[in-house]
C-alpha cells in the first residue's frame, strides 16, 4: 500500500470525527482481545486507545483481559463482551451504560466477530469506525489493507490530527 492511500484512510477518519466532536456526538469506544495482545512497534494495541478515548471523549467498554489492562492504565472502561453492547442497542439500552452512541469506534476484534458487529450497528442505525487492519464492507471507516507500520503510523496521524 502506497503512504498516499494510507493517509487516505486516517485523513478521512478525521474528517469524519472532527464535525463529530464539535457536535459532541455519543461515542462508545468497544475494544476486543486482541488489543491486548497485538504490538505495533513497543506498544500494545490498547495503549492507542487511551489518547483516541480521551480525545474523543467515547465511553470504553471492552473484554476480559483487555479491561484489566487499561482499568491500569487510568481508562474508565466498563467490563462488557460485545454480545451484551449488541442487545442493549437494540432497544435494550440501559441509563447504566450512558446515552446511546451514535458512533461507535472498534478495535482488537477479529473479523468474523467485527462483520456481527457492525452490522448489528449498522441495523441500529449507529456508524462504526473499524481501527483494525480488516475490510468490514458495512463499516463508515475502516483502516484494511495496511501493513502493521502504515497501521501504526495511520492511529498516530488520527491521534494527532482529532
Amino acid at each position: 500500500m502506497n503512504r498516499d492511500r494510507m493517509n487516505e484512510k486516517a485523513d478521512a477518519i478525521v474528517r469524519y470525527l472532527k464535525p463529530q466532536l464539535k457536535k459532541k456526538t455519543k461515542m462508545l469506544f468497544m475494544c476486543g482481545e486482541f488489543c491486548n495482545k497485538i504490538l505495533l512497534g513497543d506498544k500494545k494495541l490498547l495503549e492507542y486507545i487511551i489518547p483516541l478515548a480521551s480525545k474523543t471523549e467515547a465511553r470504553v467498554a471492552a473484554t476480559g483481559s483487555t479491561v484489566v489492562e487499561l482499568r491500569r492504565r487510568g481508562v474508565k472502561a466498563k467490563k462488557m463482551f460485545a454480545a451484551e453492547i449488541l442487545f442493549h442497542l437494540n432497544d435494550h439500552w440501559s441509563d447504566a451504560l450512558g446515552e446511546k452512541p451514535e458512533v461507535v469506534l472498534l478495535m482488537g476484534y477479529n473479523a468474523a466477530i467485527l462483520n456481527s458487529i457492525v452490522s448489528a450497528l449498522q441495523r441500529a442505525g449507529v456508524d462504526t469506525i473499524v481501527l483494525d487492519t480488516i475490510e468490514i464492507e458495512e463499516a463508515a471507516y475502516s483502516l484494511h489493507g495496511l501493513t502493521r507500520a502504515e497501521w501504526k503510523a495511520s492511529l498516530e496521524a488520527v491521534i494527532k490530527n482529532i
